[in-house]
């Protein structure tokens, strides 16, 4: 009886905490996480109260615990570790040649999103600190963007921040973080005539999304995975975008491509 309540209320603690996130569209995702552990966890409290009928239940409800066991877990493993590599650190005390601003969406007006001008103002801080590093603004256009990425943050980024437009390199193809990566070290090696082990580059993203992001920059090639983290804008999105994190992250360990 306690262990049905329990699943029960943790349903019902699930579900409201989804339904809640589901108006602001950011969140959505995080509304989506949260709506599947509730029917997760509704289904539990089915199976206990089915298990003395149908032995199938009784099966289904072990199956069940050991599953939120390992999600627990790996939920909190890889939030510490996401947590961890998004403090502000050393990186943004070293000089490089290259920061590498990831894309984010853009508005309808053509204005970098409250985490892309976050991504944005870490960069011109950056600038401001290092005079002879550059920049590579990394993005492509989204289909309910109305320019690119690499757009919105050069024109933010010159006209709002007063960055000397020379020392940004546009890279305005890529639709993911693995090709942003990619894309900006193909850029820098050929518009820059640089060697590959001539220069060095840290990537500029948000403090969430630092931990992929330098993983996936050691598999595009770069020597180092170095990162310096740009604040989340809203603390409404701190849930969604560490439940997504958790699946990418997640996902990239289960198919062998996590290496830290």
């Amino acid at each position: 009886m306690i262990e049905r309540r329990f699943w029960l209320a943790l349903a019902a603690l699930f579900a409201v905490g989804g339904v809640v996130q589901l108006p602001w569209a950011p969140s959505r995702f995080g509304a989506a996480f949260f709506l599947v552990l509730a029917v997760g966890c509704a289904g539990m409290w089915l199976m206990l109260h089915g298990r003395e009928k149908y032995g199938v239940c009784r099966v289904l409800a072990v199956i069940g615990r050991v599953l939120f066991a390992l999600f627990v877990v790996s939920f909190a493993v890889i939030q510490l570790f996401v947590i961890q590599a998004g403090m502000r650190t050393q990186a943004t005390d070293t000089q490089v040649e290259y920061y590498i601003v990831l894309g984010a969406l853009v508005n309808p007006d053509g204005q970098p999103s409250a985490a892309l001008a976050a991504r944005c103002a870490t960069a011109a801080e950056l600038l401001a600190e290092n005079p002879d590093s550059k920049a590579v603004l990394c993005g492509g256009q989204g289909g309910n963007e109305p320019c690119t990425e690499a757009d919105s943050m050069f024109a933010y980024l010159t006209e709002q921040k007063g960055v000397d437009p020379a020392r940004l390199l546009r890279e305005d193809v890529s639709t993911n973080t693995i090709e942003n990566l990619e894309n900006a070290r193909t850029l820098i090696e050929t518009a820059e005539a640089r060697d590959h082990e001539s220069y060095t580059a840290a990537v500029v993203t948000s403090d969430y999304h630092l931990a992929r992001a330098k993983v996936l920059m050691r598999r595009a090639g770069y020597e180092e995975g170095l990162g310096v983290p740009a604040p989340t804008p809203y603390p409404g999105q701190w849930v969604a975008v560490r439940c997504r994190e958790y699946c990418s992250i997640l996902g990239l360990m289960l198919t062998g491509r996590w290496t830290v």
